[in-house]
């Protein structure tokens, strides 16, 4: 296929019309699925514009391409370079020439003058210097780059100013004015350059309404009828104000611009740009491009329900489950948290709707405290089978209680505890609270009630899942690491083993110390379970009931084991009150509230002690259950033999 047929045009000298066909074809093509056939299409354009500008068409055959006669061109360019710079100017002036010729938009003219002026002076022949320099100055004029030729005013060539011209009432005392750098404030009568400024003025006040996108656009669609110096003049006069446009809020309005401009300038994205402007809306770019595949197919609604994700916002959770099936449609092998990670949103800390989003979406992460949960619910409800009959109702009550906790209040609740600006403060607080709260109903047992107790015991179950799961939802993903003790996949079992059988023993022990008609106190086992696989989160407790006061005058391990002394001081007052001014049947209870006590030592240690420990005793279990396992068949095996 040739480069014509590629475009879809018939062979033509007219770069307009190759340049029109290019960007007709440009938008069938997908650039992130179809990278070859861009590529194809940008050597077909690059093909028929080179054979535009070089080759001949005879009047009668137009379709038929005749090549230059390159043999002529060279015995040329042979006599007026003799040596070997003169052939490497020569070969920069018909590169010049060629992307001048052409108005290639995507060239970067500025710095290859520069480097073409930069040859032109390492020549040592001055005559050839001024030759090349008034070669280019004239190549400059003919297609109105005038603006360039600052670049070669050291070698601007002499010239006669007739006296009359001195007599001219037009002609002021300075001759010759020096052309400036760049000129910012340059009055232009043209109709689309009062655009170009509305356009520049509007950006600039970070307007990006319907009238400014529509004059935007005609701008651009300018570059094919406009000579080469006023499309640069219009690409660099709007680079800047684009850039400084913030594109963090998910703004729709916004994007249509960037995608405007990558289609009119395709090649940008992939050119590095020194310049600050240019690096920073090619960084906007190449972030919005990444997006482009979510972005475009929502919906306006859902562009608002995520710009409710950033700052400080109200909760939304209808807003936010509607956004979330949207975007399950869209992407049904990936978790909600991770497409919005994938947006980059910003300032989402501490903002509810997030919040509420990622709690519905990592709902995994809360599958042991929820099967807890939904264990105690129908328990729980057990006991009320003693006041109604109707069994039915009851398990029906616990069903509904459970999804609608999990799947709505849960949710909701997590948002309203970390959607607030104090968020750690709060945890602290509520951590605080839910061990207290825990230690005092479980020695006070025999004080209370039976039913007020198991009410009491529900209710703290109930924040004890809501705390947990904030807790977890807010960690960092490194914190509460057990396994990062592990070298082998061997390890992770093992320590995996060891952290299920300490849990299941401290609800055997609270189960046990309980009398048979107290057996709902088990659930207090959640306290030294949670404090043993999360020991980041809950790690301020050990400050809280150890030694907690500033003294620089301590160094760290002098004020981890102070904490440990006041821990045990306080459970040895505890135990010393229980077993000698308590009554026998009530010692149980406290036994059980110094269990959890004690447990507070686990959140004084580091996480990864905490995985070498646990990684250790289980090892050490295994080797005994080994050998033990082998001693009872060899002792199996000797008593059948004896038998």
């Amino acid at each position: 296929m040739t480069a014509w047929q590629r475009l879809g045009i018939e062979p033509t000298d007219n770069q307009r019309e190759i340049k029109k066909a290019y960007a007709k074809q440009l938008k069938l093509i997908d650039q992130d699925t179809q990278p070859e056939e861009f590529i194809r299409l940008r050597e077909a354009l690059e093909t028929a514009q080179f054979e535009a500008a070089y080759v001949f068409y005879e009047d009668d055959e137009v379709n038929d391409i005749f090549e230059p006669d390159l043999e002529k061109y060279a015995s040329e360019n042979s006599e007026v370079s003799p040596n070997a710079d003169e052939l490497q100017l020569e070969e920069s002036l018909i590169n010049l020439e060629h992307h001048i010729s052409t108005q290639d938009i995507n060239f970067d003219i500025r710095n290859e003058l520069l480097q073409f002026h930069h040859q032109i002076q390492n020549i040592a022949d001055p005559n050839t210097s001024i030759t090349y320099s008034n070669k280019v100055q004239n190549l400059l004029k003919q297609y109105d780059l005038d603006d360039f030729l600052y670049i070669f005013s050291d070698h601007q060539p002499q010239t006669n100013i007739s006296l009359d011209l001195y007599n001219d009432e037009t002609i002021t005392s300075q001759t010759v004015q020096e052309v400036p750098l760049e000129s910012d404030h340059s009055i232009v009568a043209e109709p689309i350059f009062i655009t170009l400024n509305e356009v520049t003025d509007s950006l600039w006040n970070k307007d990006i309404s319907d009238s400014t996108f529509e004059k935007f656009k005609y701008l651009l669609n300018q570059q094919f009828d406009i000579p080469l110096h006023q499309q640069i003049q219009i690409k660099d006069q709007l680079i800047a104000p684009l850039a400084e446009i913030d594109s963090n809020n998910l703004q729709p309005e916004y994007f249509r611009f960037l995608e405007l401009w990558h289609e009119s300038y395709p090649d940008d994205i992939h050119q590095y740009d020194q310049s600050y402007y240019s690096s920073l809306l090619q960084e906007k770019l190449n972030d919005y491009l990444s997006k482009h595949s979510i972005l475009k197919q929502l919906k306006p609604e859902q562009y608002l329900a995520l710009q409710a994700l950033t700052g400080e916002q109200k909760l939304q959770p209808f807003k936010m489950i509607n956004l979330q099936n949207h975007l399950h449609k869209i992407y049904t092998n990936h978790t909600t948290t991770e497409i919005l990670n994938q947006l980059q949103i910003s300032s989402t800390q501490n903002n509810p709707n997030f919040v509420f989003l990622k709690s519905l979406s990592e709902i995994k992460k809360f599958n042991l405290i929820n099967l807890i949960f939904s264990i105690g619910t129908f328990y729980f409800a057990s006991l009320l089978l003693e006041i109604t009959p109707k069994a039915g109702i009851v398990i029906c009550i616990s069903l509904v209680t459970i999804a609608l906790f999990i799947c709505i209040l849960q949710p909701i609740l997590h948002a309203k505890i970390l959607g607030r600006p104090d968020q750690e403060e709060t945890l602290i607080h509520l951590s605080k609270i839910w061990f207290l709260s825990g230690f005092i109903l479980c020695i006070a047992t025999p004080w209370f009630a039976e039913s007020l107790h198991q009410l009491l015991s529900y209710t703290w179950l109930v924040f004890s899942v809501l705390l947990i799961g904030a807790l977890k939802l807010n960690a960092a993903p490194h914190h509460n690491n057990l396994l990062q003790s592990a070298d082998s996949q061997f390890d992770h079992w093992i320590i995996n083993l060891g952290l299920i059988a300490i849990c299941i023993g401290f609800f055997f022990a609270i189960l046990s110390l309980a009398k048979p008609d107290h057996s709902w106190l088990a659930v207090y086992s959640l306290i030294p379970i949670s404090l043993l696989l999360l020991p980041d989160s809950f790690r301020p407790l050990f400050s809280i009931f150890g030694y907690n006061k500033e003294n620089d005058n301590l160094t760290e391990n002098q004020i981890y084991f102070k904490s440990i002394m006041i821990i045990l001081f306080r459970l040895t007052w505890i135990l010393a009150i229980g077993y000698f001014l308590i009554s026998e049947n009530n010692k149980p209870f406290i036994y059980a509230s110094g269990l959890i006590l004690t447990s507070l030592l686990f959140v004084g240690m580091s996480t990864k002690k905490i995985s070498q420990l646990i990684r250790y005793l289980a090892f050490t279990a295994t080797f005994f259950t080994i050998i033990i396992l082998f001693i009872g068949l060899d002792a199996v095996k000797y008593f059948l033999a004896k038998i």
